[in-house]
């Protein structure tokens, strides 16, 4: 962890120091009112697939997301960037530290031939899967909830290593390739299998400990009875490297990408805090404006995710959604619909339960206020199995302010 801070100290302070640096601050808060449904939220230690839920329909006032980007430039080419978020949420239900790192890396960006660029990055950064959470701070534009495939990636998979990629430009049209070596994602997949898919717009921090239930798995007569009650998605384990690949088509009439991840986890690995899961996943994502004011978006993943002696945990998985927005400045509308499914594919289904079934609704309304500001509207339902059937409604106001 110091090593991380320091390079990226280093990085941040060799691009300022550089022939005519530029150094940016920008950030975003976001203050919510939300009515619940009456089923206890995961990151209450619950069952709920939402962010937010309680014992009673209640409605909640929160600071929902306090986002810190610190971007530094010497040119047109070298950069560094730091996203920090600021957990306001009350102790009752804090997973981690208070402030902690979404992303932070260096990019350096030549432009090797009028039809050719490189594209080379190091550091803690996402692997190139949404299509949502375009906007500021890696948050969605369509939408205050991102669908399950993104609210997945946010919460658990995240690369520390480093990216070289090439864009090629012919007529209108920049076809991408890319590809990556990291580390320090060796538990992504816990969740999936432990939890199951959610729906929410929390992003996992660096140091951050998210909270699992309390399922026989993970009792001291259990399968796994030296797993803690949370996951470090971001800990390296067993010391070898993942990859991911990623090759996209981009135009005036659509962007079509589709990216391989493997963590390349050991899954016989514990080193006295986290197992090590071998998790690899495909995602396939199609975005088209429709004229001048429409857009429809859709994603594919589907992957799978071991760890045990003999496959002791065995799952495969996968999501999609459709969604389709209006925009009429300064307004949007958006109506997603999400699929999500894990099949537990082992011989312990009588000890370690895992399958999982459900879809989601998201209906969205946006308003731009000034420049830089945002209210939103969200009314969210996820209906799921997994050991009970659960039936979630979620209501949320979202004040969003940029500075």
């Amino acid at each position: 962890m110091k090593c991380f801070f320091a390079g990226l100290f280093c990085l941040i302070t060799m691009t300022t120091c550089s022939a005519e640096p530029h150094l940016s601050l920008s950030g975003l808060l976001d203050a919510r009112f939300i009515v619940a449904d009456d089923v206890l939220s995961w990151l209450d230690g619950g069952l709920g697939k939402t962010r937010y839920g309680s014992e009673e329909v209640v409605g909640l006032a929160r600071l929902s997301q306090a986002s810190l980007l610190v971007t530094a430039s010497a040119n047109d080419q070298l950069s560094a960037r730091l996203h920090l978020n600021i957990d306001a949420e009350p102790v009752g239900i804090q997973t981690g530290s208070r402030i902690d790192v979404i992303e932070g890396f260096a990019s350096y960006r030549p432009v090797l031939s009028p039809k050719m660029r490189l594209r080379v990055k190091g550091g803690l950064f996402f692997p190139p899967v949404s299509l949502e959470n375009r906007a500021i701070a890696w948050s969605s534009a369509f939408s205050i909830t991102p669908s399950a495939i993104n609210s997945w990636i946010g919460e658990e998979v995240r690369v520390t290593g480093a990216e070289t990629g090439l864009i090629f430009s012919h007529d209108s049209t920049e076809y991408s390739f890319s590809g990556a070596i990291f580390g320090n994602n060796d538990p992504a997949g816990t969740l999936l299998a432990w939890r199951g898919w959610a729906l929410h717009d929390r992003q996992t921090g660096l140091t951050d400990r998210v909270p699992l239930d309390e399922i026989p798995a993970l009792q001291p007569d259990g399968l796994f009875p030296q797993q803690p009650d949370f996951v470090e998605p971001f800990r390296e384990v067993d010391g070898r490297a993942g990859f991911y690949t990623f090759a996209g088509i981009r135009n005036r009439t659509l962007e079509l990408n589709a990216t391989y991840y493997n963590n390349r986890g050991q899954s016989t690995k514990f080193d006295g805090v986290q197992y090590a899961w071998h998790t690899d996943f495909t995602n396939v994502g199609l975005d088209v404006p429709i004229k001048e004011h429409f857009e429809f978006l859709s994603q594919f993943l589907t992957g799978r995710s071991k760890m045990g002696i003999g496959d002791m945990v065995n799952i495969h998985f996968y999501s999609f959604y459709f969604l389709g927005s209006a925009e009429f400045e300064p307004f949007r509308f958006t109506v997603r619909y999400d699929d999500f499914r894990v099949q537990d594919r082992d011989a312990y289904q009588a000890q370690d339960d895992n399958n999982e079934s459900g879809y989601a609704w998201t209906f969205a309304w946006m308003m731009k206020v000034l420049e830089k500001h945002r209210i939103a509207v969200e009314l969210l339902h996820v209906h799921s199995e997994r050991v009970v059937t659960k039936s979630e409604w979620q209501l949320q106001t979202s004040f969003r302010f940029r500075f």
